[in-house]
């Protein structure tokens, strides 16, 4: 047995940021945004608005669309980089503000842009223990909140967006695949942001950026980028027995638009099969992904019965893949 993806909706906050937003501040062109991102809009969460608060709408949003027994939900996993507190866990709170059962175990799972795999991995291995029979997997980032104001390289990426995912038990057995190098950890960090370097009052009077300040070494990450994933994409399918042929959609983490073409060329996958969304959402970190296969969903490019490979890469560094029957 293995898991199936019964259902995926996602929560976008009302407020927009446009190339022609960020180009009026910097002093720049919309259409060299564009070229530089391959991204026209983000989104951004409300000033007070956390990310326990955009995933609790996505889960409500879920709700609504798609007939869910709360009842039945044994499992939450809260996957995001945005606690409300040290202690206790974001996901027990989030589990009495949707009226979960308290039969329901709850666990944060503090992962970025590779966390949706590994939330996915989690619960593939609870329903193979039979610990859990039907999982809510919330993914929700609030990296707008931690650049700063005058980072135009960050602004122009990074977007707030939740999603919610109910997991049950499928008929097809999930292949897994996951890697971590924690020597690149500082090449893409939120400083000040916990225990080991905390906030300072001379750092906030500096920066104004209370939730941390996100810090980005570009090259160094699409270098790990573009040498990591095409492995991880090889090793995935020689592991388990398939070839690329036997992927009609691969859904990888939407890092930046050229990242992926540059991916999507070493690892030969035809661009009909490569699905890529970053241009109106941005890159929400560890939504991306989920993000990205509801909208494929809607678009009509995702059905039933489709094998699909999704591919998580980045902060940490750590990566993850899998292959599922959608």
């Amino acid at each position: 047995m293995g898991i199936f993806l019964d259902h995926i909706a996602v929560y976008l906050p009302a407020t927009q940021l446009t190339n022609d937003d960020l180009a009026a501040r910097f002093n720049t062109s919309g259409e060299q945004i564009f070229k530089n991102t391959g991204i026209s809009r983000r989104y951004l969460s409300a000033e007070g608005e956390m990310p326990s608060d955009v995933a609790v709408k996505a889960a409500q949003n879920l709700f609504s669309e798609h007939v869910t027994d709360l009842a039945g939900i044994d499992f939450l996993i809260f996957c995001s980089e945005g606690f409300d507190h040290k202690g206790p866990s974001t996901s027990c709170l989030i589990q009495h503000r949707l009226g979960l059962g308290k039969h329901t175990a709850c666990i944060d799972l503090p992962y970025g842009c590779s966390g949706y795999i590994y939330g996915l991995g989690i619960a593939h291995g609870m329903m193979e223990g039979g610990i859990a029979k039907k999982v809510l997997l919330l993914t929700s980032d609030n990296p707008t909140k931690v650049c700063h104001q005058d980072d135009l390289e960050l602004r122009s990426i990074f977007s707030d967006i939740g999603t919610a995912t109910i997991l049950t038990k499928g008929n097809s057995r999930q292949h897994f695949i996951f890697g971590t190098d924690g020597a690149g950890y500082h090449n893409l960090i939120v400083d000040h942001s916990g225990t080991r370097n905390p906030a300072t009052v001379e750092y906030l009077q500096e920066t104004n950026l209370p939730y941390g300040h996100m810090k980005m070494n570009s090259t160094e990450i699409f270098l790990f980028a573009v040498r990591t994933v095409p492995g991880l994409v090889s090793d995935i399918l020689e592991k388990y027995g398939y070839t690329s042929e036997d992927i009609d959609l691969y859904v990888f983490h939407q890092a930046s638009a050229f990242m992926l073409e540059v991916i999507r060329k070493k690892c030969r996958i035809p661009k009909e099969k490569f699905f890529v969304n970053i241009e109106n959402f941005g890159n929400s970190v560890s939504s991306t992904i989920p993000n990205a296969l509801h909208d494929a969903v809607q678009q009509g490019v995702l059905k039933r019965g489709m094998r699909v490979m999704l591919a998580g890469f980045g902060i940490g560094y750590s990566w993850g893949a899998t292959i599922i029957d959608y």
